[in-house]
C-alpha cells in the first residue's frame, strides 16, 4: 500500500478526510495562516469548488435521508434503499474483487475501483433522468441543478487525483445499473399496490 504523498494531507479537517474530498494544495495550512486572503489565488478557489461538488453525494444522500425520515413513503424508500445498497456494494468489490489501487498522487490509501461517488452520482443522475424522460415526472429547478452538479463530481474525483477515469467510468455505469433496478423495484411495487387496491374495491 501506497503512503500519503503530501505532508499537509494530515492537515486536512477529519470530516474532509473521511469524505476523501481534500484539496490538491495544502489548503487549510494557507488558510489558517493568512485567512480568506490566501486563497483569492484562482488556483485554489477552482480546487475549492472542485472539493465543494467532491461533497455533493454526501450532501445529496443526507437530503435523501431526511426525505425519507420526512415522507416515509414507498419511492423514499427505496430510492434511499438503492443507493445504501450500492454504497455498500461499493465497499465490498473495492476490497474483495478488484483491489485497484488509486492514483499516484491520491491522499487516500483505499482502493479505488469503482469509484463510490460515482456511483451515487450516476445513480442520482440516472434516476432523475429516467423518472423525468421516460416515467414523465415534471422537471423542476432542482433537478436541474442537482443532475449539473452530479455530472461534475466525477471530473472532480478525478481533479482531486482520488480516481483514474476509467475508476470513475466503472462506478458511473454501477450507478446506472442500481438506478434501474431500484426503478423498476418501485414499478413492480406500485403495481401490486394498484391491483390489490383494485381487488379490494371488488
Amino acid at each position: 500500500m501506497r503512503k500519503p504523498p503530501f505532508e499537509h494531507c494530515l492537515d486536512c479537517p477529519i470530516i474532509i478526510k473521511l469524505m476523501d474530498a481534500c484539496p490538491l494544495s495544502p489548503f487549510w495550512q494557507i488558510f489558517q495562516e493568512e485567512g480568506f486572503g490566501g486563497l483569492a489565488d484562482a488556483t485554489l478557489l477552482y480546487e475549492l469548488f472542485m472539493v465543494i461538488i467532491s461533497l455533493v453525494p454526501w450532501i445529496c444522500g443526507l437530503i435523501l435521508g431526511i426525505l425519507l425520515l420526512k415522507r416515509r413513503d414507498m419511492r423514499s424508500l427505496i430510492r434511499a434503499g438503492t443507493h445504501l445498497c450500492a454504497h455498500i456494494t461499493c465497499d465490498v468489490v473495492k476490497v474483495v474483487y478488484f483491489k485497484e489501487d488509486r492514483p499516484d498522487g491520491s491522499c487516500s490509501l483505499k482502493y479505488g475501483l469503482p469509484s463510490c461517488h460515482s456511483i451515487f452520482a450516476g445513480l442520482y443522475t440516472s434516476w432523475v433522468l429516467i423518472e423525468i424522460l421516460v416515467i414523465g415526472m415534471k422537471l423542476k429547478t432542482r433537478h436541474i441543478i442537482a443532475v449539473i452538479s452530479m455530472l461534475i463530481v466525477p471530473y472532480s474525483r478525478i481533479y482531486l487525483i482520488y480516481h483514474t477515469l476509467k475508476q470513475c467510468i466503472y462506478g458511473w455505469t454501477i450507478g446506472f445499473g442500481f438506478a434501474v433496478v431500484g426503478l423498476t423495484l418501485h414499478h413492480q411495487c406500485k403495481k401490486r399496490r394498484k391491483n390489490k387496491q383494485v381487488k379490494v374495491k371488488q
